[in-house]
């Protein structure tokens, strides 16, 4: 469990004012995905402390919601709970994040919660893993194909495109693939093409490639990835293994809020102080 801090920014660049120095505060939280199977955040602040903030779900982001301010779903995907004391339990691989906070400041109680491994089904977590893995490296080609795009459109001082200072895309691993030998010729299917240093990639390949990070393909497989991963982590209860006893590392005592005398607070190991 720890507590954090959302506070609208007083400067509207990236730099840090004179007043935020030291303070462990941001206004919002990049979309991620938990190292938990479970998560929640509790809200601490009461709702007239500030505005905006949330939960914001990627898979949440097509969802149409009412034009209403008191509805705990907002657009785009934007969990908000009602006031002060609510929380929202959602499966940390979910990619989310923490929404803008426009005014104020927001503090929340997030924890994390794991599962026993015998409660899971071996192999999805890591089916899953991969497969945004691979949709981690189509969202690079998508920034690097739109870059590269850019720059073949670019005109001359005339405004003319000038076709042979375009770039092309070259094979920087050529060298680890097949070489066109005449051994290899031998052995090989008649008509199969090999690379070499000077090789581009076609431009049919480029347009498959170009195809699958297209960047709503790209969401879909997340999406795709993600609801297959909620239906199939957990084994039915029949087929989880016998629950292990642990250690305790604690215990639960029940004391009299009347009568505090003698209850530790803090203890952290050393010398032990009554309040």
């Amino acid at each position: 469990l720890f507590c954090a801090s959302y506070e609208v920014k007083e400067t509207d660049d990236a730099t840090t004012s004179e007043s935020d120095e030291g303070r462990n505060t941001m206004d919002r939280l990049a979309a991620h995905r938990d190292g938990s199977l479970l998560s929640f955040t509790v809200l601490l602040s009461p709702l007239g402390e500030f505005e905006g903030g949330g939960t914001v779900f990627d898979a949440l982001g097509d969802v149409e919601v009412d034009d209403d301010d008191s509805s705990i779903l907002q657009a785009p995907g934007i969990i908000q709970p009602p006031q002060a004391g609510y929380a929202t339990l959602h499966s940390g691989k979910l990619l989310h994040g923490g929404h803008v906070v426009t005014k104020g400041q927001r503090i929340v109680l997030v924890g994390f919660v794991d599962v026993h491994e015998r409660n899971i089904k071996p192999g999805v977590l890591g089916n899953a893993t991969k497969e945004w893995g691979r949709n981690d490296v189509r969202t690079f080609w998508n920034q690097r194909r739109l870059s590269f795009s850019k720059r073949q459109h670019q005109c001359d001082s005339e405004g003319k495109i000038d076709e042979e200072q375009q770039p092309l895309w070259k094979l920087n691993n050529w060298r680890y693939l097949s070489k066109d030998t005449a051994e290899r010729r031998l052995i090989s299917n008649e008509g199969r093409s090999y690379f070499g240093k000077n090789s581009v990639i076609p431009n049919s390949t480029l347009k498959r490639i170009e195809g699958r990070a297209s960047l709503d393909k790209i969401r879909r497989r997340r999406l795709i990835t993600e609801d297959r991963l909620l239906r199939d982590i957990l084994l039915p209860r029949e087929e989880r293994g016998d629950k292990v006893e642990e250690d305790e590392e604690g215990e639960w005592l029940e004391f009299d809020p009347d009568n505090m005398d003698g209850l530790l607070l803090g203890w952290d190991g050393g010398e032990e102080s009554d309040v």
